[in-house]
């Protein structure tokens, strides 16, 4: 069976295992949509044309820790979506217009978030999540999402709680401020 036969699940388990055909395969099947969806976005064949490789790039390196646990498509999306959004907030900031963008918008978010539809914000939040380092995305997930004490943390990973502590705390804050510049982004092109 060639490698294009493949489902996205058989190639990416080829992926994993360093099959450099099985991520070409995937690359070529997914970089026109991705390139059109982030184009679509930015206006700019260069700016898109970067998006999608720093994606495919971000894929490629990190296929031995990555658990994708959506579809592959879902996921590719999602991280595109995700670095338009940061490719904006990158150039707000440039711009200098990111308080003013954050005075002028965060005030009206609630009147947004239905339309951006929760579970785009989730596939966001995932994508930031997976890009915490491995040992914090651990830590983070056991307490967000299995809701164990820090103790029981410490006790479960064998380190202190005081790293457990310092584990969340840096989560929290990357989190909120990469998902804060991504929300806010999101609003003021949802809004145009």
């Amino acid at each position: 069976m060639a490698f294009n036969e493949l489902t996205d699940l058989h190639l990416w388990l080829q992926v994993k295992q360093d099959k450099g055909f099985a991520f070409k395969t995937l690359f070529d099947r997914y970089w026109e949509k991705l390139y059109v969806y982030a184009f679509n976005r930015l206006k700019s064949e260069a700016d898109a044309k970067d998006v999608v490789q720093e994606v495919m790039i971000s894929l490629w390196s990190r296929r031995a820790s990555l658990d994708i646990e959506t579809t592959l498509a879902a996921y590719l999306h999602a991280a595109v979506q995700y670095e338009v959004l940061n490719h904006f907030s990158r150039a707000a900031k440039i711009a200098g217009r990111s308080q003013e963008y954050e005075q002028n918008i965060l005030p009206e978010l609630n009147s947004y978030i239905a339309p951006l539809q929760a579970k785009e914000l989730a596939a966001l939040a995932e994508v930031e999540i997976t890009r915490l380092p491995e040992k914090m995305q651990q830590v983070y997930r056991l307490r967000q999402e299995k809701n164990l004490s820090v103790k029981e943390i410490a006790g479960l990973l064998n380190i202190s709680e005081q790293t457990v502590r310092n584990q969340l705390n840096s989560s929290y804050q990357k989190l909120k401020k990469h998902l804060k510049e991504a929300m806010l982004v999101a609003i003021f092109l949802h809004s145009n």
